[in-house]
Order: structure tokens, then C-alpha cells, then sequence
């Protein structure tokens, strides 16, 4: 019967479970690739300005899904959770907050290692 229960529990966590792990490997990703291009283009402030340009533009797709967003620049369902920082955004959201991909692109531009000249 212990067994049963256990399974029972899996069950229904396991979903869950998944779906906010995909949620967190999500956000890493945007914050990686926006790192890797930075890198690439070696223009981490030509970066930024294109994701305020994206920012200022967007606006939701009348096919996005929730299955399809996390595929995307900027999430297209505009959801309030995905502007916000701290446990609960960083928990459920697909997408991490525009002005920190913006304030992290920015740092980058103004690293020590550029300053020295390196």
C-alpha cells in the first residue's frame, strides 16, 4: 500500500517537477545565449539596444502557446510574470526579465578586461 501512495505521488509531482525544471533550463538559455552573442559580435551594446527595440515592439502573437513561448526572442503572451524578479517569477516564468538581459549586456560592454584594454 506504501508503495501504491509513493506512486501515486510521483505521479502527480513528476509533471510538475519537469515542467519547472524546463521553465529554469529556459531562462539559463536566453541568459547564455545573450552571453555567447555578446561574445560573437564582440557588441554586447548593439545587444542591448536590440532588446529594447524587440521590448518596445512586441506584442502577442495571436498563435504563441504556452508550449511555443519559451522558443522566442521576447515572450510573446506578455505575461506580468515574466517583467518580474525574485523566488516565485524565477519559479514559474519562461523567460527572464528584458531589463536584466539589458543590464547584464550592459555589464559586459563595461568589463574591467575592456577598460585595461585587453
Amino acid at each position: 500500500a506504501l508503495v501504491l501512495v509513493l506512486v501515486a505521488v510521483l505521479l502527480v509531482v513528476a509533471p510538475l517537477l519537469s515542467r519547472l525544471l524546463a521553465m529554469a533550463v529556459s531562462r539559463q538559455r536566453e541568459y547564455l545565449a545573450d552571453a555567447t552573442a555578446a561574445e560573437f559580435t564582440r557588441n554586447p551594446l548593439g545587444l542591448a539596444r536590440a532588446l529594447e527595440e524587440i521590448r518596445k515592439h512586441s506584442s502577442p502573437l495571436r498563435r504563441a502557446t504556452r508550449g511555443t513561448a519559451h522558443l522566442l526572442i521576447h515572450d510573446p503572451l506578455e505575461r506580468k510574470l515574466d517583467d518580474r524578479e525574485g523566488f516565485w517569477a524565477n519559479l514559474f516564468s519562461t523567460h527572464p526579465p528584458v531589463e536584466e538581459r539589458i543590464r547584464r549586456l550592459r555589464r559586459m560592454a563595461y568589463a574591467p578586461e575592456r577598460a585595461a584594454g585587453a
